[in-house]
């Protein structure tokens, strides 16, 4: 039993490439979600992310996808807060930066023509690098905005999402694939901690979430 187990890779390598290595750059949509009452996402921004992609194969069609992205996304919302003394209601554009490691398992087809199909299901895993806020509000008869600034003691470390995708793939030879697909991001973890000023019973709850572009070479 344990010499078939140390001999099957070498059977199995003639078949498939146990390890591919690739990167990627996908343009996004993002936004945050909340279930708070008195808070309100205020639509999409434009996001980005970029990095490493690998794909660690278990059997011909069956990988467990990972690697490295660096994701720039963001969102606004709306909510009540307290400012030099007066109730106003804040509008607050977040620019949030993350270093995500997914874990997602890919299965694709055999080739179509040309082509490759896959869906891929699974989570990713991020910590937040850096988070910045603008804010928007009435106060009296002035519009009144901010600069952007560093809000990293408002948001949290770490964050969890599903990932669930599909896309194709177009093998140039043997060891070179492109790939193209769509991600969606769905944020299972808060961005955003402390409670509203104006709102005590109200915690601060902004998912993130986004759509992207999937744009990637494997070699």
């Amino acid at each position: 039993m344990l010499i078939s187990t140390i001999t099957l890779p070498k059977y199995t390598s003639a078949q498939y490439r146990s390890f591919v290595l690739g990167v990627k750059a996908a343009p996004s949509v993002c936004w945050l979600n909340t279930s708070q009452k008195v808070y309100d996402s205020k639509g999409i921004k434009p996001g980005f992310s970029w990095g490493l992609s690998a794909e660690i194969y278990f059997a011909k069609n069956y990988a467990l996808a990972t690697g490295l992205s660096f994701i720039y996304q963001g969102g606004k919302l709306s909510y009540p807060d307290i400012i030099d003394g007066n109730r106003v209601t804040l509008e607050r554009n977040y620019r949030i930066r993350y270093l995500e490691i997914p874990a997602v398992l890919k299965l694709k087809t055999n080739e179509i023509g040309k082509f490759r199909y896959y869906g891929q299901l699974g989570l990713g895993f991020g910590v937040r690098t850096k988070s910045m806020a603008k804010d928007e509000y009435r106060s009296g008869t002035n519009n009144v905005s901010t600069d952007y600034r560093v809000i990293d003691n408002s948001t949290n470390l770490f964050k969890t999402a599903l990932i669930v995708g599909a896309g194709i793939e177009y093998p140039f030879d043997n060891n070179t694939a492109m790939i193209v697909g769509i991600n969606f991001n769905n944020g299972l973890t808060d961005a955003l901690k402390g409670d509203n000023v104006a709102e005590p019973s109200y915690e601060h709850e902004g998912r993130p979430n986004f759509v992207e572009l999937h744009i990637g070479v494997m070699f």
